[in-house]
């Protein structure tokens, strides 16, 4: 069971279920309220157990693909961290790919359930794309050049993305949940790259031509700083266009939550050297994408102002 917890990663599938959550209750369901008090009506939504099978077919999903994907690169792995991967040592490829098949079967149809529910049968084919993705990315496109980081990161922002897709009434108000769908993207890339540059040595063994293999690791924290900075340089946009005459939501709390620990990244790639250095910067990457999913928080506040 240990094995089997390891190969899904239990702790990623708990941001992506906390992201939705936080896009339904600090964004969705508090401006259905606030429409609410204006015009007397709490728009049609999504119910808690309908949204409960939802958020069930994402994190179906998502663990599918982290099986696959260690199918695939339990040869790099074992390069790149040795004794980590499980499948060949503990659990056998073929019992992997059923489970890979079993969990994104019951995804889809669990996504083609609640969009039948809502008569919107069509948002079920985003499941079927993302776990038809995330085979592909494992199978082929991780060992193309830049492909299979796009792919990732536009899968990560389809995490918040998705909650907003299956409540039509919340279509006016998208453009916030596309804000944090595009920072899942960036930081996503970002973080992608900054892991190739950490899996030099077994992504070139194992013939991946990722960033760090065709140009080498100063240029990658060339490119790596770069997109930060880009990042950066977004959001400061976002916040200031969205929030500068807000007197609910601080833009300076804000900047603060955004840009500090964006600086802090960009400080830890800029000083990166040796293989751990990048690890540091990936992992450090993934937890100032939480802080960001986080900082939906405030949100609550600012719908019911």
């Amino acid at each position: 069971m240990f094995h089997f917890l390891r190969l899904i990663r239990p702790l990623n599938l708990l941001l992506i279920a906390l992201t939705q959550f936080l896009v339904r209750y600090c964004l969705i369901l508090p401006a259905f309220q606030t429409e609410k008090n204006v015009t007397g009506e709490f728009p049609a939504h999504l119910d808690k157990w309908t949204f409960c099978l939802l958020v069930f077919s994402t994190v179906l999903i998502a663990a599918g693909g982290n099986v696959i994907n260690d199918v695939y690169d339990r040869y790099i792995d074992e390069k790149n961290r040795p004794g980590t991967n499980p499948i060949g040592s503990r659990i056998s490829p073929e019992l992997a790919r059923k489970l890979f098949m079993t969990l994104s079967v019951f995804g889809c149809l669990t996504g083609f359930l609640v969009a039948l529910r809502i008569g919107r049968p069509g948002l079920g084919l985003i499941q079927v794309f993302c776990a038809y993705s995330l085979y592909m990315y494992a199978s082929q496109y991780k060992r193309k050049f830049i492909i299979g980081n796009i792919l990732i990161a536009f899968l990560s922002a389809l995490v918040p993305l998705t909650v907003a897709l299956y409540e039509p009434e919340f279509y006016r108000n998208i453009i916030y949940v596309l804000v944090y769908a595009l920072f899942a993207f960036l930081i996503s890339i970002v973080r992608e790259i900054l892991k190739d540059a950490e899996d030099l040595e077994g992504d070139r063994q194992g013939g991946c031509d990722s960033i760090p293999v065709r140009y080498g690791l100063p240029t990658t924290r060339i490119i790596a700083t770069g997109l930060i900075l880009v990042t950066g340089g977004v959001i400061a946009y976002l916040l200031y266009h969205f929030f500068n005459d807000n007197t609910v939501v601080s833009l300076f709390k804000l900047e603060g939550i955004f840009l500090i620990p964006l600086a802090g990244l960009l400080y830890l790639v800029l000083t990166a050297k040796e293989k751990s250095d990048f690890h540091y910067t990936s992992v450090f990457a993934k937890a100032y994408l939480a802080i960001g999913i986080l900082s939906m928080i405030p949100f609550y506040f600012y719908f019911l102002k």
